[in-house]
């Protein structure tokens, strides 16, 4: 990059809700389009003297970088890209995807349904005929359009009952998918700042109470109970419901996976297909109710054979329910639901039932803490006709 001699160079800062703010270099001249350098350094909030001698040096060496640019010196640093808003989003997201595939903290299933996103981005940027948008066009008007987009025009054409709009809960994923790139973008100086930020809150979608439906243990005991022509999805849904087991991880659930240990049966995934992590989770008595026999089988065999599709097993649940008079919407991935439900109210710890879950983030299960305190304030409030 050859910098004029008209052209001015200012370090700016940026403030994060972490604490920590980043600083960049901005590159403009009169007229021009501006341009922006990341410098991957940040200044953390001054708790102590130590941080803010770190402080002090950290800002010393942006002037540095700032005053070598000025001289023409080393005007792109090694290993580093100049950012500008001239970049096309389309191409910027394609790059951004491809920092995901690099970066060994982003599972295969998070960059898929990244993926996913990116391409509703895309056909909104057909939608309204212009592929080749620039960066420094993605404003405050342009996220505001994009969210009318999905909740009025965008269409879901994969799903069964095609085409169909998307649910509250899927709106906001993309929100937060769109949210995570564009931060990135500001981070990395190809955004001087976050659309998001510029919205009015009744403009944006949020997070609405948890409606994770699951099954209570008298409507466990009439599914238990209920004749079916799917017989095989019974049995695999009730196991799930005890060990907190994926449709996807019962696929790859062995014989060898199966181990007899001096606190009983265990079950040991050694990589959960969503998120790639290990669990231990103990067979309980209603676990090995619904396990099958092993028989003849080798530790190379499936323990559940002949498993139905998810597609079909979740229209056999939906008939089953209906049957036994449960008013849920449930699906396959209930079953979750409810062995977190049941565990937690039988008095589990939060840390446990995130392991045995295999969930990455406590957050994800503290989702059911939350229902099982609603219903043990319920339970509580019950007590006030009483007396």
């Amino acid at each position: 990059m050859i910098i004029p001699k008209t052209m001015k160079i200012e370090l700016r800062s940026r403030k994060h809700k972490s604490g920590n703010t980043t600083l960049y270099l901005e590159f403009y001249e009169k007229g021009g389009k501006r341009q922006y350098e990341s410098l991957n350094l940040y200044l953390i909030p001054e708790k102590t003297d130590n941080d803010r001698r770190v402080n002090e040096a950290t800002l010393k060496k942006a002037l540095k970088i700032k005053s070598e640019r000025i001289l023409g010196i080393c005007s792109k640093p090694e290993g580093k890209d100049v950012s500008t808003p001239a970049t096309e989003l389309s191409k910027w997201m394609d790059e951004y995807l491809l920092h995901l595939q690099k970066g060994e903290r982003y599972s295969l299933a998070y960059q898929k349904h990244m993926r996913s996103t990116v391409n509703i981005v895309k056909s909104y940027l057909t939608h309204i005929h212009r592929p080749s948008l620039m960066m420094d066009k993605v404003d405050k008007s342009f996220y505001k359009n994009f969210l009318t987009y999905i909740k009025d025009v965008y269409r879901n054409m994969k799903s069964p009952n095609r085409p169909k709009p998307l649910s509250p809960k899927t709106m906001l994923l993309i929100q937060t998918d769109v949210n995570s790139m564009l931060k990135y973008a500001v981070e990395q100086g190809v955004l001087q700042k976050h659309p998001f930020y510029e919205q009015e809150k009744r403009e944006t979608f949020v997070k609405t109470p948890s409606d994770r439906d699951y099954l209570t243990v008298e409507e466990l005991k009439r599914i238990s109970e209920v004749e079916t022509g799917s017989p095989v999805t019974k049995q695999t849904f009730m196991f799930c419901c005890f060990t907190g087991l994926r449709h996807s991880d019962l696929l790859q659930l062995y014989w060898r996976d199966i181990r007899e240990t001096e606190d009983g049966l265990q079950v040991y995934v050694q990589s959960m297909q969503k998120t790639k992590k290990s669990a231990v989770i103990p067979l309980g008595r209603q676990a090995l109710e619904w396990m099958p026999e092993r028989g003849t089988a080798s530790l190379d065999d499936r323990v559940f054979t002949h498993i139905p599709l998810l597609c079909n097993a979740d229209r056999a649940l939906k008939r089953m329910t209906t049957k036994a008079g449960i008013d849920k919407s449930i699906s396959f991935h209930c079953s979750r639901h409810t062995f977190a439900t049941l565990i937690l109210t039988a008095g589990s710890d939060i840390y446990t039932t995130s392991e045995m879950l295999g969930h990455t983030n406590i957050h994800t299960t503290e989702i059911y803490a939350d229902v099982v305190m609603e219903k043990k304030v319920d339970a509580v409030n019950m007590l006030n006709g009483i007396f």
